[in-house]
């Protein structure tokens, strides 16, 4: 697929040669300690269950993310060319959007991996029920996904946002207080859980995931992989935040599980708030022309 994903981009993208004839140079230390800083932070979390939470190695884990962490940060603050720039974060709208996505995808993440747990644990169901089970979620997407466009111009880019990310956290609310032990009823106890998760996920991820067109055109391809970024570093912390919460087991009780789903509805509505913090419009479909050659930028 990806082969085939390759091949098609030759043929159908244009071709474009840098902006301003200026070209990237590639920041190989900078691009290591964001890995490491990341990569040590996600082992400890992931491990501490089974090293011990006040383990050396936990420990050391730890302390090694964090501190490549502030490395990270100094190096990108002084390079010509960092592998993040931190001028990307003088946009407003693309800030929220980063850090909007980092706490949306910790969430998404970790719901994913609680209903995994909570069917094939608590429930005794084999996998591939379990996966079936799963399916509304992205069936809903699907739907969502479609008709998201409409939705963003009767309400809003900052509405949208923000009903995407209230309807995120609806779902592990749902959950927390309805999901039962046997899952006899997981039409009523589960299933709206999931539509919930759905819509959201349908309304927030176009909305944020489009604030990289607001950056000059020089710094698009940067700023979509910062926000992709945000997405791959926010679901390995989620799964590993919630193998911390649930102790590591493979079969957590409904207690554990309950505790991961405040942890999803507390870092969604975080998303919530970042997309109520977008302070400028933010593209979603192609550019209107409006004569005079100008795309004004609308405020909210």
């Amino acid at each position: 697929m990806v082969l085939a994903a390759w091949a098609a981009g030759l043929r159908l993208l244009p071709r474009t040669g840098p902006v301003g004839g200026e070209r990237r140079r590639l920041d190989p230390l900078g691009t290591l300690l964001v890995l490491l800083g990341t990569g040590s932070l996600t082992t400890a979390c992931v491990e501490a269950a089974d090293w011990g939470y006040g383990a050396p190695a936990t420990v050391g884990f730890l302390a090694a993310g964090l501190v490549v962490g502030a490395l990270a940060v100094a190096h990108v603050r002084r390079h010509p060319d960092p592998v993040v720039d931190p001028a990307l974060f003088r946009t407003r709208a693309f800030t929220a959007a980063a850090l909007g996505l980092l706490s949306y995808f910790l969430a998404y993440a970790a719901s994913l991996l609680a209903a995994a747990l909570l069917f094939t644990g608590a429930w005794g169901w084999s996998p591939a029920r379990a996966g079936l089970a799963v399916t509304p979620w992205p069936l809903t997407v699907l739907v969502v996904s479609m008709l998201s466009g409409r939705v963003i111009r009767a309400l809003g880019e900052r509405a949208t946002a923000v009903v995407g990310g209230v309807c995120f956290a609806a779902g592990p609310v749902w959950w927390l207080f309805l999901a039962g032990g046997d899952g006899a009823h997981y039409a009523v106890e589960f299933i709206p859980g999931l539509v919930l998760t759905g819509i959201g996920a349908g309304l927030y991820q176009p909305v944020m995931f489009a604030a990289a067109g607001l950056l000059p055109a020089r710094q698009l391809s940067l700023g979509s992989g910062v926000l992709m970024m945000s997405r791959q570093g926010g679901s390995a912390l989620g799964v590993a935040a919630l193998v911390v919460i649930t102790g590591g087991v493979a079969r957590p009780g409904l207690d554990a599980l309950r505790a991961g789903w405040v942890f999803t509805a507390v870092t969604a509505a975080v998303a919530a708030v970042a997309g109520a913090a977008l302070g400028m419009g933010v593209r979603t479909g192609p550019r209107e022309n409006h004569g005079s050659g100008a795309d004004p930028v609308r405020h909210h």
